[in-house]
Formats: C-alpha cells, sequence, structure tokens
C-alpha cells in the first residue's frame, strides 16, 4: 500500500474515542440550536455566542467524522479548541445556573409592576447591584434540555481528551481534576449554589 493509500485509511486505534468525540460534539451542537431557540428573547449577543459555538461544534464534529477517510483529520490545535470550548460551555452553564454572576446580562427581564406573573419563576433581588439599588433579575432554572446539553459536552470532553497526544492527556487530565476541583470548593463555600 503506498503512502497516500495509508494515510486515507482511518486509525483504528483511536476509533472508539473519535465515534465518542463525533456523539458528543454533534450531540451537544444540535442541542445548543435547540437551547438557543427557547433564549431568543435574551441578549443578541448571546444568541449569537451561542449559536456560534453550537456551529462550531457541528462543524468539528462533522469533520471528525469524515476527516480520516478524506485523510485530513484534525491536529492537536482544534482538538484542544474544542476541548477548551466545550470546557467553557460546561463552566458557563455552572455560572449561570448556580450563581446570578450574569443574570443581568443571560437573563430575560423581569416583569415590571412587583409581581412575577409566570407560573414558578422565582425573582431573585440578590443579583447586579446599581448604584445601592437591588435590581430583580429571573435567574435560569435548570431544565431536561440543559442537563442533556451538559451530558453532551461532558461525552465530548471525554472523547477530545482521548484524541489528543498521549504527552498532552496528562497535563489535561490535570487542568481538567483542577477545574472539578475549584467547582467543589465554590460550592462547598457557597460561591456556587
Amino acid at each position: 500500500m503506498n503512502a497516500v493509500a495509508a494515510s486515507a485509511v482511518p486509525d483504528r486505534t483511536s476509533a472508539p474515542w473519535r465515534w465518542v468525540a463525533v456523539a458528543g460534539l454533534l450531540g451537544a451542537g444540535g442541542l445548543h440550536v435547540a437551547v438557543t431557540a427557547e433564549h431568543l428573547v435574551a441578549n443578541d449577543l448571546v444568541v449569537g455566542l451561542s449559536l456560534a459555538g453550537a456551529y462550531a461544534q457541528l462543524g468539528l464534529g462533522l469533520w471528525l467524522l469524515v476527516g480520516p477517510w478524506l485523510g485530513n483529520a484534525p491536529g492537536t490545535a482544534p482538538l484542544v479548541a474544542a476541548l477548551a470550548g466545550s470546557v467553557l460551555v460546561v463552566c458557563l452553564y455552572l455560572v449561570l445556573h448556580t450563581t446570578d454572576l450574569l443574570a443581568g446580562i443571560t437573563a430575560a427581564p423581569a416583569p415590571t409592576g412587583g409581581h412575577d406573573h409566570s407560573a414558578g419563576a422565582a425573582v431573585d433581588v440578590s443579583g447586579p447591584v446599581a448604584l445601592g439599588v437591588p435590581t430583580p433579575v429571573r435567574l435560569e432554572p435548570t431544565d431536561l434540555l440543559g442537563t442533556v446539553l451538559v451530558s453532551a459536552e461532558l461525552v465530548s470532553v471525554v472523547g477530545l481528551t482521548a484524541l489528543l497526544p498521549r504527552s498532552w492527556r496528562g497535563r489535561t487530565l490535570d487542568a481538567l481534576l483542577g477545574l472539578g476541583a475549584l467547582a467543589w470548593l465554590g460550592w462547598l463555600t457557597g460561591a456556587l449554589r
């Protein structure tokens, strides 16, 4: 077999992890589109960033799917960027659903008139403060779609980490463990609710 034909054959040793990464990226990209459709009332920047992330995940997932057969698999840099993006999405989800740090940017404005007419939605007044006056913002509740999206992101993190070169995996796992420890520390101290 010549060198061109050999490079077009997919690498069989990483094939299972490639499928895990493809499933995670395509699933998360599709779910991001669905989540974005639910949040069209949010800030245009939030909607745009969410759609950009969705299309990036879908694109990389398709590249991982067909790239080995075309002889053009992504290198280390795109894998690291996709891994960092997936971890960033999980971190943003935690910040959005456990703190009020970004509630003024991402949440729809609370109803005026002092009454919340939506069923079961709590209005939190401990959020961003303007000139010492509490601004009521609606914290986003967790839902099934968001939980499934985070699960797909975590599947893509596992698959992308396994696809990294052996010399990168140890440092990557150390960094992921450090982020996990910071999340637990934030939860234990009350910074994350």
